[in-house]
Formats: C-alpha cells, sequence, structure tokens
C-alpha cells in the first residue's frame, strides 16, 4: 500500500503572505514624521479598553477608561491615561461620600513587571484622568491592566516605538 502525501502549499502560502502583511504594517508604523506629542498606540485590545471594577466601601462600582499613547521620540515608553467614569455605590455610606478610590496595576510581558497608579478617586459624575509612564522597552508588549478589587480587566498587544 503507497500513501502519497500532498504539500501543504495553500496553507504554507497563506501563513507567509500573513506574515509579510504583518511585517509590512509593523514597518509602516515606524515611517513618517513624529508628532508634537505622544499619539493612540497601534493595539489589538482582547478585552476592550474599560475596566469594569469595585471600589473601597458601600460596593462602588464603575468603568476606567484606558488609553495608550506612544511618542517614537521617547521610544521605549508608554503614556497610559486611566479616565474613570461615572460611578454609584450602595447605603448611606455611599450617600453621605459619595467617592470612590483604587489603584489600577499594570503589568507587560518582558520584563514580567507590575506598576501601580496613583490613586484614582470617581463618584456620580466621574473622577479626574491620571497618567503613568511606563518603561516597557521597544517592540510588541502583551500588557494587562486591572484592580485590586474584583473587576474586568483590559489586555492589550501592543507595539512600543
Amino acid at each position: 500500500m503507497t500513501t502519497t502525501t500532498r504539500p501543504l502549499t495553500r496553507p504554507v502560502l497563506a501563513a507567509a503572505a500573513l506574515l509579510l502583511t504583518v511585517l509590512a504594517a509593523a514597518a509602516g508604523l515606524g515611517a513618517g514624521t513624529a508628532s508634537a506629542r505622544p499619539a493612540e498606540a497601534p493595539r489589538l485590545a482582547i478585552a476592550g479598553d474599560d475596566i469594569w471594577t469595585v471600589g473601597n466601601h458601600d460596593n462602588c462600582r464603575g468603568p476606567i477608561r484606558v488609553s495608550a499613547k506612544t511618542d517614537p521620540r521617547q521610544p521605549g515608553k508608554v503614556f497610559i491615561t486611566y479616565r474613570p467614569g461615572r460611578f454609584t455605590g450602595d447605603g448611606p455610606g455611599w450617600h453621605r461620600n459619595p467617592s470612590c478610590t483604587m489603584r489600577v496595576r499594570a503589568n507587560w510581558t518582558f520584563p514580567a513587571t507590575l506598576r501601580t497608579s496613583a490613586p484614582i478617586v470617581a463618584g456620580p459624575r466621574g473622577g479626574k484622568a491620571v497618567t503613568q509612564v511606563l518603561r516597557t522597552g521597544s517592540g510588541l508588549q502583551g500588557m494587562g491592566f486591572g484592580t485590586a478589587f474584583p473587576h474586568k480587566p483590559v489586555s492589550y498587544y501592543l507595539l512600543v516605538p
């Protein structure tokens, strides 16, 4: 009984085409003039851009929007901004003091590092944005953001110049 193997030309060609497309896109990201300020970084968001979290008292809860910016003039740095949305809570403690405080923890692939943000304070009208500079190094980074309390995290694959 003889068996013949069929070459996997189609899957191999498709994989090669995909790889060339990704490399061409990555090369194009670094081209052009540097902007005057950091700009939104090209990224693939795995679970959206909002952390849904519970805060420090009276079951306060709400979203924190995560924004990632890079600047070609500052290679290896990512500028992360946390913008708290409108938070709500339960009970008499929330009605007396409608303020929820939490910190966001950021981590990335290499080196495996964990950084904690400044306190983020939010209430029924939202809160003030907090910016954090992360020195990740250049290249493709897998990044994650979450709080110490129960939450829905944010995960990115991000290309850092």
